[in-house]
């Protein structure tokens, strides 16, 4: 009896991680983003800024996939929306109702899922969850966070390549800590890191030597939602990014 339960138990729970892990996100460049963050940058003065997510089935089975969205975070006078299926929904909608059907290996098309943003003259940060669910048994959803950036590129100075600084935070999204390396071995003096949360408001400062190319900070404690950190000396500002932290 024990021999005959052992394989059926294996086949129960091979067929519902194959269901439950099958859906994988990616970027128009075929990167994995499956519960990441698409970091989408245009101008604010454009009529559109598109954000593309592409859905795969990495299962053995047909998967009837359907997305919502979650507005975290909408910059005050911008709007956006999505289309599915080749139609684009009004702002107000929310969720679709008809499944976009993929077989064993198959990817979506561009033209089956697209975020669309409205910056109507907006400089600034909207972020929106896009979660993929779908009605097989055993299928867990998956999500993408996409941050759309604007600013007026009007007033934007040029830098050079060459004169740019390297520096990364990872990972990202975090939930507990994270590593920030840089290659900025040429700056002096005195530098900090300085952590804002959307609003602006400072949460946390941390002294820094860049005599080391990296450093790991703890960041637990903080809720889950986008921030923006910037890397100071003595003389200014060095470097600024942005950080998910998703827990």
């Amino acid at each position: 009896m024990i021999k005959f339960l052992l394989p059926l138990i294996l086949i129960t729970f091979t067929a519902y991680y194959s269901l439950g892990q099958g859906l994988i996100l990616l970027d128009a460049d075929g990167n994995d983003i499956t519960g990441d963050t698409l970091f989408v940058h245009g101008d604010a003065h454009a009529n559109l800024i598109k954000g593309e997510v592409f859905f795969h089935n990495d299962s053995d089975d047909d998967m009837q996939v359907m997305v919502r969205k979650i507005e975290i975070d909408i910059l005050e006078g911008t709007n956006n929306a999505f289309c599915w299926a080749n139609y684009c929904f009004t702002p107000d909608v929310y969720e679709t109702t008809d499944p976009i059907i993929l077989g064993p290996g198959e990817t979506s098309s561009a033209t089956d899922f697209y975020a669309e943003y409205y910056p109507q003259g907006q400089v600034g940060i909207s972020i929106i969850d896009y979660e993929f669910f779908s009605r097989n048994e055993g299928f867990e959803e998956v999500i993408v966070t996409v941050v759309f950036e604007t600013e007026d590129t009007t007033n934007i100075p040029f830098i050079s390549d060459e004169n740019q600084p390297r520096v990364s935070i990872y990972p990202n999204p975090a939930s507990s800590v994270v590593v920030l390396s840089h290659n900025l071995d040429d700056v002096s003096g005195h530098s900090k890191l300085v952590i804002y949360d959307i609003s602006g408001i400072l949460v946390e400062r941390f002294p820094i030597d860049l005599r080391n190319n990296s450093f790991t900070f703890d960041i637990s404690n903080y809720p889950d939602g986008l921030y923006l950190y910037r890397l100071e000396n003595d003389t200014g500002q060095i470097y600024s990014g942005k950080l998910v932290i998703r827990k």
